[in-house]
């Protein structure tokens, strides 16, 4: 990872980032209208454990509802991970535009990384099975 001048590339990918941020936040009474139709988790509904992404849509529902903490309760990796995208979405064409550096990654993950994103995933498993989620 590192700070480079940013290209075109990186303009356009801000800014179709912030377009699905923003849309959303804007669709939001059409995700709630549709919670209803979507299914339960079928790997919860034969093992009665928690999948990795069970909770999710709750999460994302209650965060919807200005809910932060009854969404962090519910699956805290989801949770963050969609406020995250929403936020750096919005920001990240404003930053662009003041003259920011783009973030650069290389395709090979460092093991650090790898380790992170390993532990906070079965972090939120954990958490989902103990919670009851």
């Amino acid at each position: 990872m590192n700070w480079q001048p940013p290209t075109r590339e990186d303009h356009q990918v801000a800014v179709l980032w912030a377009v699905c941020a923003g849309l959303a936040v804007l669709l939001r009474p059409v995700w709630l209208a549709s919670t209803g139709f979507l299914p339960a988790c079928p790997w919860h509904a034969l093992t009665g454990w928690p999948c990795p992404g069970c909770g999710s849509t709750r999460a994302i529902v209650r965060l919807l509802h200005g809910n932060l903490l009854g969404a962090l309760g519910v699956n805290p990796l989801a949770a963050c991970a969609a406020m995250v995208f929403v936020a750096g979405g919005l920001l990240a064409p404003v930053w662009l535009a003041l003259g920011g550096s783009a973030l650069s990654m290389s395709w090979r993950p460092r093991p650090v990384w790898l380790a992170v994103s390993a532990g906070a995933f079965l972090a939120n498993w954990a958490w989902l099975a103990v919670a009851g989620v």
